[in-house]
């Protein structure tokens, strides 16, 4: 009994690791694809109310927030990321969005507690997000 409880924590803590990194990239790509779909629901919401809106991301409080006229100070909408991923920038971005209007080039990069980062670009013709993989120059 005492040789197989040795083999069970030997091959649990060779796995450990990777399985820890392995979710990271799952938390990584689920909040990617939350994103894109947090800037996609916001454009519709503004050509749909037919009011211009200001989307901010700010990676100090780790969010992204629309506001409208109508919200005032508070957000209409936002997005808080998880634990373990942060928004890869240094200080906010505000981008202002009319209805009707040209959308404009929206980027942002997400990074996980591994250093793995996703980048998030909002087409301005299209307005599809795409999500691409970044990696390190080295």
């Amino acid at each position: 009994m005492l040789i197989v409880v040795a083999i069970i924590a030997a091959i649990a803590s060779v796995s450990f690791p990777s399985l820890t990194a392995g979710l990271a990239g799952v938390r990584l790509s689920s909040s990617s694809g939350d994103v894109a779909s947090f800037f996609t629901s916001s454009l519709n919401r503004v050509e749909r109310r037919e009011q211009p809106a200001a989307i901010v991301i700010d990676p100090v409080k780790n969010r992204i927030a629309v506001f409208t006229a109508a919200s005032g100070d508070k957000p209409a909408s936002e997005l808080v990321l998880p634990p373990g991923i942060v928004i890869d920038a240094q200080e906010a971005t505000r981008y202002i969005v009319y209805p009707g209007g040209a959308f404009p080039r929206i980027s942002l990069t997400l990074k996980n507690e591994k250093n793995a980062r996703r980048r998030i670009r909002l087409d301005p013709v299209t307005a599809v997000p795409q999500i691409d993989r970044v990696e390190d120059s080295k």
